[in-house]
Formats: structure tokens, C-alpha cells, sequence
């Protein structure tokens, strides 16, 4: 049988060497061979990617061995992988450099992001970021923590409330609808990096995520985290609580501790 429980601080400082030293060294050094399509120009893998993956999972078995190994790039050449998680057991879930094309491009915003998840219930979420050489971790009954210090979020502003937005795997007329939508009650801008989305959400800096295509490996952690912190994650359609589950196709709503989940659903809901 597997083990359930896992030591937090010890995955955080696994995960923190590993980024220092194999992702931070790397930004804005890769040549163009080391950098590859998977399923279009916006959907990349590089050779770090890869290497942090293999790094993860040797350590993170020698945490608890009897977890199955979930990883985005693994996943990628074999998509069964994935349909584990409709079963019993144990289960690391994996994106070994969340935000690749931020990281291609230069920019400041990618992570690494663990998600320790045991008889269907996700326990445990870690997301570090490289550039600020900090860690979100969030712990099922025992609250959320940002660089090491419990997370108090951000109250709700007076004004409009302020969305990241990715919907590109949405229906065309229902992505167009909901962007119409967007513009009319928030302030949305794209968010690229679920990893960097997910620690402004539990923090507060934006009021909620609303997210289209729906891999384990870029949401499980951030639900972990941002439920500990106060807030909420679902489907919009259907208001079932989001968990550790196949990928899918369909419109996400996080929303950051204090604002009000029904509300803003019902605002979007087409």
C-alpha cells in the first residue's frame, strides 16, 4: 500500500535545488536546437524541460517510492499515463518548467509545480518560482505559505476585480462571448504561466483564473494552495469542485480568497 503522507519541506527544498540548478543557469542561454515543437509553435518543449522532469522523479521517488510518477513530458509521449489518476493510489504530478515559452522568450515568469495526490484527494501543492527563488505550498488542512511565510491575501479591490484569462481551447463563438463579457464587468489580461497565476491568486494580486484546457499538472497544486488560502476552484458550467482528474477541455473559474465565486460565474456563464 502506498504511503500517504510525504514531509513538505524536504519536497520544497528538493524542488528549490533542482531549479537552481538545472532551470536558473539556462534562461536566455538555449540555442535554437534545444528547443522543440510538441503540439504548435506555442506549445514547446526545450531540453530543460526534460532534464528537470528526470531530476523530479529520481528524487521525488526517493521521498515516497511507492507514488506513481505523473510528468507533463512524460504524459506528452504517452497520454495513459494520465488515466491513472481515475484509479486509487498515490501519485506525483509534475510540470517540470511551467511557462516554457516565457522562459524561451525571455520572460520572467515560469516554475516548477509538484502535487502530491493519494486515494483520488489532492494533499499537497508546491509551486516555486525561479526568478524569485520562492516556493507556494500549500498543505490540505494545514494552510498555504508563500518564501516560507503564511500566506495573508489581498483584500478584493473597491473597483473592478481583475482576471488572468486563457480560453483558447474553448469553442470559438463561446471564447468571443466570454471575452465580450471580460471587457464589459473585469479587467482580464492573458495568463501564460499557471504557476505564476496560481501565487497571484492565493496572494490576492488578481481576483480570480478562469482557464480552458485543464492538465493535471498545471492546475492540482494551484487548487491546493489557493482552497487553503480561503478561495475557490470549480468548473463554470457545472460548479463542481475541481480535482485531481484527466485532462479536459473546459472552463475552469479559480477565484482568489474573499471574492465571491457564484457571483463571478454567473457574470460569465454564456
Amino acid at each position: 500500500m502506498a504511503r500517504l503522507t510525504v514531509d513538505p519541506d524536504k519536497v520544497s527544498a528538493l524542488i528549490a535545488e533542482i531549479a537552481e540548478e538545472e532551470i536558473a543557469p539556462r534562461f536566455g542561454k538555449l540555442s535554437p536546437e534545444e528547443i522543440r515543437e510538441k503540439g504548435g509553435p506555442n506549445d514547446l518543449v526545450t531540453e530543460v524541460d526534460e532534464a528537470v522532469e528526470s531530476s523530479l522523479k529520481k528524487a521525488l521517488h526517493g521521498v515516497n517510492p511507492d507514488a506513481i510518477f505523473i510528468g507533463e513530458e512524460s504524459a506528452s509521449k504517452d497520454p495513459a499515463l494520465v488515466g491513472a489518476l481515475a484509479g486509487d493510489g498515490a501519485f506525483w504530478i509534475v510540470d517540470p518548467l511551467d511557462g516554457t515559452r516565457n522562459f524561451v522568450n525571455g520572460v520572467g515568469e515560469f516554475g516548477v509545480i509538484v502535487a502530491f495526490v493519494a486515494a483520488g484527494e489532492a494533499l499537497m501543492g508546491w509551486i516555486y518560482a525561479v526568478p524569485d527563488q520562492k516556493i507556494a505550498v500549500g498543505v490540505r488542512g494545514e494552510g498555504a505559505a508563500w518564501g516560507g511565510d503564511r500566506i495573508t491575501p489581498k483584500k478584493a479591490p473597491a473597483g473592478r476585480l481583475v482576471a488572468l484569462r486563457s480560453l483558447g481551447w474553448l469553442p470559438a463563438g463561446r471564447q468571443t462571448r466570454m471575452r465580450a463579457h471580460l471587457a464589459a464587468n473585469f479587467d482580464s489580461r492573458p495568463g501564460y504561466c499557471s504557476a505564476y497565476a496560481y501565487i497571484a491568486l492565493a496572494r490576492g494580486l488578481v481576483d480570480f483564473k478562469i482557464s480552458s484546457r485543464i492538465h493535471p499538472w498545471d492546475h492540482v497544486a494551484g487548487a491546493v494552495i489557493t482552497r487553503e488560502t480561503g478561495g475557490a476552484i470549480a468548473f463554470l458550467d457545472d460548479a463542481k469542485a475541481y480535482g485531481p482528474m484527466p485532462s479536459i477541455d473546459k472552463a475552469l473559474l479559480a477565484t482568489a480568497p474573499g471574492r465571491d465565486w457564484r457571483a463571478i460565474a454567473e457574470t460569465l456563464r454564456i
